[in-house]
């Protein structure tokens, strides 16, 4: 049987329409809303919040998701016997829309497990045909090949890094699915804790969580806590939860987080890039593939 390597992501929006249907799948997904919540929320809030939201997304064209992405597909694909697609978990195209009848590799594109990620790209998989062999790759924060990307890329960004503290940005987690067994927490503080040791020349390097939503307790500490501590210092943001660009580095770190920044007298505020299209990341991805 053919075989299919797909890169699976939350998806983005383009349009209205798009943002209106990203809103809806994501608040249906029982990894998300548990319970009643999800037949409740996706039936009122994306009609309610996907107008001021795609104001937030004018200010930024759009999301970068779609295009990053298919820059790293396309240079997948000039090196690999094995065809590369992507798919989207709430946007199109939807992993039952790019599979036909290929045994197929998923490779999630976030570094860390969460039940909210990876584990809802897990039962997207299951809803496919059984007539296949269908394998996931996830959980590769530790790995040395990773990591050893990830810092260049971060070093390569930055001209002096000992003027900077360095702050790893990563996407907030309601506590109650922490405290289920949602490993996510732990592992991005395992994260931090090893690229602080190949980021050796920073001022400091420390740990925010940012994009809470509703009235529930996310994890501690806030991005903007973390923020106040340097008033007067230069800051450099690095979003950790993703491998690609997206409204929520683009929009939230770039220009809401800023904006706060400048507020409390941050002297000069950075956010760096993901690592996208990187040529070592499309070669390290498809070597996960292989073994």
């Amino acid at each position: 049987m053919k075989k299919l390597i797909v890169l699976s992501n939350m998806g983005g929006a383009r349009n209205e329409k798009e943002l209106k249907l990203f809103l809806k799948n994501m608040f249906k997904d029982k990894r998300i809303s548990p319970g009643l919540w999800r037949y409740i929320i996706p039936a009122f809030l994306p009609q309610l919040r996907y107008k001021k939201v795609w104001k937030n997304y004018e200010k930024i064209g759009g999301s970068r998701i779609y295009k990053l992405t298919e820059s790293l597909v396309y240079k997948m694909n000039k090196i690999s016997k094995t065809p590369v697609t992507f798919s989207m978990r709430y946007t199109q195209p939807f992993l039952k829309d790019v599979v036909q009848n290929e045994d197929i590799y998923i490779i999630a594109m976030y570094p860390h497990f969460s039940t909210t990620t990876v584990q809802s790209i897990i039962d997207e998989m299951d809803e496919l045909p059984n007539n296949q062999q269908k394998y996931i790759v996830h959980t590769y924060y530790n790995d040395p090949d990773f990591n050893k990307i990830l810092s260049k890329s971060i070093i390569s960004q930055i001209d002096n890094p000992q003027e900077y503290h360095l702050i790893f940005s990563a996407h907030g987690l309601p506590v109650f699915i922490t405290r289920k067994g949602d490993p996510y927490r732990k592992q991005i503080e395992e994260h931090v804790e090893i690229l602080s040791k190949l980021l050796p020349n920073f001022k400091s390097i420390s740990l925010g969580f940012q994009s809470r939503l509703g009235p529930v307790e996310w994890e501690k500490p806030y991005l903007e806590e973390v923020l106040k501590k340097f008033k007067g210092e230069k800051v450099i943001i690095y979003p950790l939860s993703f491998l690609i660009d997206n409204s929520e580095t683009d929009f939230e770190l770039k220009i809401e987080y800023a904006a706060y920044a400048k507020k409390i007298g941050i002297r000069k505020y950075k956010v760096l890039e993901c690592l996208n299209d990187n040529e070592e990341l499309a070669h390290y991805l498809l070597n996960l593939v292989r073994t």
